[in-house]
């Protein structure tokens, strides 16, 4: 009974593993924006960061580009001078501030 229950689990394991393995190269992140004008991309960012520092004077401890709700972000975390951690969120398309909340985790 134990030898059949493992052929079963090593058969499921290998089903599992070439699944990943056949398709896990055509996987779309589809939550990854498409940056197109890399200079503008660049522009809007560097904005987003100063306003975000000129907001909350510290250091920034992560930067990570999103969609939200269809719409391109600068999701930018920051550890104040203070010692509170911010979160804030940019649209990366027009350098404004859309979202500012202090971070409780």
């Amino acid at each position: 009974m134990k030898k059949y229950l493992a052929i079963l689990a090593l058969v499921i394991v290998a089903g599992l593993v070439g699944t990943v393995l056949f398709y896990g190269n055509n996987y779309k992140h589809d939550d990854r924006p498409v940056i197109v004008d890399l200079k503008k991309h660049n522009e809007v960012m560097n904005t987003c960061i100063k306003t975000a520092l000129e907001k909350h004077p510290g250091a920034i401890v992560e930067i990570e580009m999103e969609k939200e709700d269809g719409r391109p972000i600068f999701d930018i975390d920051i550890q104040g001078a203070d010692g509170k951690r911010w979160e804030i969120e940019c649209d990366a398309e027009l350098a404004t501030i859309i979202e500012d909340t202090i971070d409780k985790g």
